[in-house]
C-alpha cells in the first residue's frame, strides 16, 4: 500500500465501474489482483499502490486521476498517476531517492535537478522541459504542482513553528533571536 495520501476514491471508482459496465471479476483479471481487493477498493476500505491504480483505470477506461479527489494537485498525485513508486519516479528522473522525496515534499528543486545537459542537442535542457513528459503533463501542471507542494510545505512548517511557540515559548524566543543574529551577520 502507498504511504502517500493521494486521494484515491472509492464513490469515484464505483461510478467508473457502473458506466464501464465491468464486473468485480473482470477489473481484478485486468489490474491483476485478487477479487477481494477490488472489493476493498470498491468499498473504500483500501487504497491501491500507484501501479495497481493505474491497471485499475484501465481496466474501467478512464485515467488514474479520474479514481481520485484531490483539490490540488501535488507532485506526489503526478508520480502516483504514473504508476510509479517514489523510488521508480526517481529512478526516471535520474536522482537519488532521497534527492525525489525532497522534491516531492517540498516543491523545492535542488542544483541536479534544475536542468540537465544533452548530449544529443549539445545544450543545457531546462527542468521545465525534461521533466513534465517523465510524468505525463505539461510544462504548466507540473509547475503548478511544483508550487501546490512548496505551499503545503510552508502550511506545515508554519502549523509545526505554531506548535513549538504554544509548548516551549522561551526556546521559541531563542531561535527567533538566532535567526536575527544570523540574519545580521549576513548583512555585514
Amino acid at each position: 500500500m502507498s504511504e502517500t495520501v493521494y486521494g484515491f476514491d472509492a464513490a469515484r471508482f464505483r461510478a467508473a465501474r457502473t458506466a464501464a459496465g465491468m464486473s468485480v471479476a473482470r477489473i481484478a483479471r485486468a489490474a491483476r489482483v485478487s477479487e477481494r481487493a477490488v472489493s476493498l477498493y470498491l468499498a473504500g476500505s483500501r487504497t491501491p499502490r500507484p501501479g495497481v491504480l493505474v491497471l485499475l483505470a484501465e481496466a474501467v477506461g478512464v485515467g488514474p486521476g479520474d479514481l481520485c479527489a484531490v483539490e490540488r494537485e501535488s507532485l506526489a498525485q503526478l508520480r502516483v498517476f504514473t504508476g510509479r513508486s517514489r523510488a521508480a519516479m526517481a529512478r526516471e528522473l535520474g536522482m537519488a531517492e532521497a534527492t525525489y522525496r525532497e522534491l516531492e515534499t517540498t516543491g523545492i528543486r535542488g542544483r541536479l535537478a534544475s536542468s540537465r545537459y544533452s548530449y544529443r542537442q549539445e545544450r543545457w535542457v531546462p527542468w521545465q522541459e525534461w521533466a513534465p513528459p517523465k510524468f505525463g503533463v505539461t510544462a504548466d501542471r507540473l509547475a503548478t504542482a511544483e508550487q501546490h507542494a512548496r505551499e503545503e510545505h510552508q502550511a506545515e512548517r508554519e502549523k509545526r513553528w505554531q506548535h513549538l511557540r504554544k509548548a516551549d515559548p522561551a526556546f521559541a524566543a531563542r531561535i527567533e533571536e538566532l535567526g536575527r543574529l544570523g540574519r545580521a551577520l549576513r548583512e555585514r
